[in-house]
């Protein structure tokens, strides 16, 4: 009888654990709808959408679109089918928040995006009607117009609305608020702007523009130099993304000065690890902080406390701490710290393959600027700063 009450126990809290197990819970729990869902249509057909990520834990993503507002789904597509098997790579881009489809048929579809949590789906995101034509549309007016200026260094950036794609922009300044014509029209390539701002008050807007038409003005921001925007630039509203600060020149100077404090030797670069023996010494190496990254991203949050580092994804044979050759720039409105609201960039090329203890050929420790738009990231400050 004892042995039947004893074993009625340990059955009662094995199942216990099996309720209650947060791994379990979270596998089974519906994650919260993703958000803020844009569309750029390009002339052929081609369609970007993009949305920003659930708050909640999730495995990948669904896309769903219908000829009818609010009606039946007529495509459904699974990120994971991205995934190859056994391909780390591919197998992380099943996370991505953005899709990408080319020769789209003419027509107006409605979609929206759900997270998937294993086999259990979210609500779905916002739906958006996306138009598309034979020819091209013109873009929408941009949005999230974001500045950051550091005494007359300025940082103009934005996120095109959903629309035409924009081949163009026009940067348009004057010294007075509202202008119909600003004196100063800056054209440009890019969604974003870094210039020495010459001492002064500047009232900014910026428009876009392809060969079927010019969107309205953004918003107004006014400009000031010398100053100091805030330290953190603030959220856009809940739900979007700011724009992504182009920063390569910071980087480029930064590096130069890491250079000559010795942070690019390679065995510098690339330290020893810790805690081994390890299955895969150089990855392991690869994927921690180093005084490299550490002065990049210190030296970059002197300009946004946004900067931080890529809390790279586990691998099954080594535990990562970070990217040691990435930055991340957490553009969400969620909590920083985790979060999978991020624009990544290499700051380090050939990290670890120079000759390292021997290891590698010849040394590419250099610094870099790549800007990774299909790779899966966290935001993370390694323990080494408040978010």
């Amino acid at each position: 009888m004892r042995q039947v009450r004893l074993l009625t126990i340990v059955a009662a809290l094995a199942m216990a654990a099996f309720v209650f197990s947060p791994t379990l819970l979270a596998r089974q729990a519906a994650p919260p709808a993703p958000t803020g869902l844009t569309y750029l249509v390009a002339p052929g057909g081609g369609v970007l959408i993009q949305w920003t990520h659930t708050t909640g834990t999730f495995t990948h993503y669904q896309i769903e679109a219908s000829y009818t507002p609010g009606g039946p789904a007529f495509f459904v597509l699974a990120t994971s089918a991205y995934a190859a098997p056994g391909d780390v790579r591919s197998k992380l881009a099943e996370r991505l928040n953005a899709f990408t489809a080319a020769g789209v048929g003419a027509g107006t579809y409605y979609v929206h995006v759900k997270a998937v949590n294993g086999t259990v789906e979210s609500a779905p995101s916002n739906e958006v009607a996306v138009p598309v034509s034979a020819g091209c549309g013109a873009p929408a007016t941009p949005t999230n117009f974001t500045t950051i200026v550091r005494g007359t260094a300025g940082f103009l950036m934005w996120n095109p609305g959903s629309g035409g794609s924009p081949t163009t922009y026009v940067v348009r300044a004057s010294f007075v608020p509202n202008d119909p014509a600003p004196s100063i029209q800056l054209p440009l390539a890019t969604p974003y702007l870094t210039l020495a701002i010459p001492p002064g008050a500047y009232y900014v807007t910026v428009v876009a523009a392809n060969a079927c038409g010019v969107s309205t003005p953004s918003a107004e921001v006014l400009v000031t130099a010398p100053a100091n925007t805030p330290d953190r630039t603030p959220d856009a509203p809940a739900g979007q993304r700011l724009p992504q600060p182009f920063v390569k020149d910071l980087v480029f100077q930064f590096a130069a000065q890491a250079r000559s404090l010795g942070y690019l030797v390679p065995d510098v670069a690339c330290p020893e690890r810790p805690g081994g023996p390890y299955v895969d010494p150089l990855e392991a190496r690869k994927v921690q902080t180093n005084p490299y990254i550490n002065y990049i991203v210190d030296n970059l949050r002197q300009i946004d406390r946004r900067f931080g580092y890529n809390a790279k994804p586990t691998r099954a044979f080594v535990n990562s701490i970070i990217a040691g050759d990435e930055i991340a720039y957490h553009y969400g409105s969620d909590a920083p710290e985790g979060s999978p609201n991020v624009y990544l960039v290499d700051v380090l090329g050939g990290h670890c393959t120079g000759i390292v203890n021997g290891q590698g050929g010849p040394d590419r420790n250099t610094p870099d600027y790549r800007v990774f738009t299909d790779e899966f990231g966290r935001w993370t400050s390694a323990g080494r700063f408040v978010p």
